[in-house]
């Protein structure tokens, strides 16, 4: 052992704070774990979405060290209707981070997604890590399956492939993803999922005021949920229902429904301590559900679609609703039945007992690696 902590360098295109959407929470979530197992992290934020004086002092509070890049310039496909696996990274990020490298020499490089993976020609003789969150490969064929259109950054498999090889090791967010990565590259890959700490452990139980409620970023899987929930929901006047997080700032936003509304949210805990049951009506999608490991971390009986859950070991009829009928049928049974609701609550929080336990000793793998890697 060389007696010194493991030093890894974190190269994200997503600020880490605040973590008011899921990447930002796993991201966050990731180092915080990291950092208590003795891993020195330094974080270099390529400032993709801008980057607020108040979020520079977050980060450069969190982590040992903060480097930020300015915004990549915007560039057309380099491909026939979809990007090419480079499009999105700087040509002189791997540059860049060489230059960090020769000044701070790191033990590991992680880079979060694989549209960076080229920055990873500059980690010299750092070990290699691609944290992929997602399956960007064929992503646009999966959104058409859901009759959205495609956004944000999608490849070929080819693409994918070729950035993937450019990792000793690739990271994947849940099983059913690592085995399809396993067919899409030769490279290591591991299982690292996300669970933000079990807040129901130790807080004091709440008093909600409303027994359903969704938090979602505006992306369009969770427009097109909201939506079909709204539906779904039509003439339901006994499922109130709360809705929250930055779906909100879409102005074309126009409920049927008519949930309450909570802008200008500060503290994700405050909509949890809000709402009774959360709900997760996801249809399809990729990665692992955050809003859903988050709701479990706070405690909260959830309802949701099989998609919801997917990478999680759902058991519940609650946690593997076939559509949203059956999940409004449960909401109607949530409501009416005190022991249906104690069953929910306790089949959610064995459920996030089982999938923290994973992630932690995932967690401690890493760790184990990167101190092996800096002997």
């Amino acid at each position: 052992m060389t007696g010194r902590a493991p030093r890894l360098l974190i190269l994200s295109p997503i600020a880490s704070h605040p973590a008011d959407q899921g990447n930002a929470a796993r991201i966050q979530g990731l180092g915080a774990a990291l950092m208590a197992r003795g891993i020195r992290c330094e974080f270099l934020h390529l400032a993709t979405e801008g980057s607020a004086p108040s979020q520079q002092a977050a980060m450069a509070g969190f982590w040992h060290a903060l480097h930020e890049l300015p915004p990549p310039v915007t560039v057309e496909p380099g491909l026939p209707g979809t990007w090419g696996i480079d499009d999105w990274c700087p040509p002189d990020l791997a540059g860049r981070l060489a230059a960090l490298q020769r000044a701070r020499r790191y033990d590991a490089v992680l880079v979060n997604y694989v549209w960076l993976s080229a920055a990873l020609d500059g980690a010299g003789d750092a070990f290699r890590i691609l944290d992929t969150h997602d399956l960007f490969g064929g992503r646009d064929a999966v959104a058409r399956e859901q009759g959205l259109d495609p956004s944000w950054f999608f490849t070929t498999l080819a693409e994918e492939s070729r950035g993937l090889a450019r990792a000793d090791l690739v990271l994947a967010i849940q099983a059913e993803e690592a085995a399809e990565l396993r067919r899409r590259t030769g490279r290591e890959v591991a299982v690292l999922g996300h669970m933000p700490p079990l807040r129901f452990l130790d807080a004091a139980p709440a008093r909600p005021v409303m027994p359903f409620g969704y938090l979602g970023s505006a992306n369009p899987w969770n427009l097109a949920a909201v939506h079909a929930l709204d539906a779904a929901l039509a003439g339901e006047a006994e499922l109130p229902w709360l809705l929250a997080g930055r779906i909100l700032r879409r102005a074309d936003l126009r409920l049927a429904s008519r949930p309450r509304r909570m802008p200008n949210l500060a503290d994700v805990a405050g909509f949890y301590a809000a709402v009774d049951c959360v709900l997760n009506p996801m249809a399809g999608g990729t990665g692992l559900k955050v809003k859903t490991v988050e709701a479990l971390a706070f405690g909260n009986p959830v309802l949701g679609t099989a998609d919801a859950f997917a990478g999680l070991p759902a058991e519940h009829p609650g946690h593997r609703c076939g559509d949203l009928p059956a999940l409004v049928m449960l909401m109607r049974e949530f409501r009416r039945s005190e022991a249906f609701r104690a069953e929910l609550r306790l089949a959610s929080r064995l459920m996030a007992l089982r999938h923290a336990a994973g992630v932690s000793a995932a967690q401690d793998g890493l760790a184990a690696r990167l101190r092996a890697v800096a002997a």
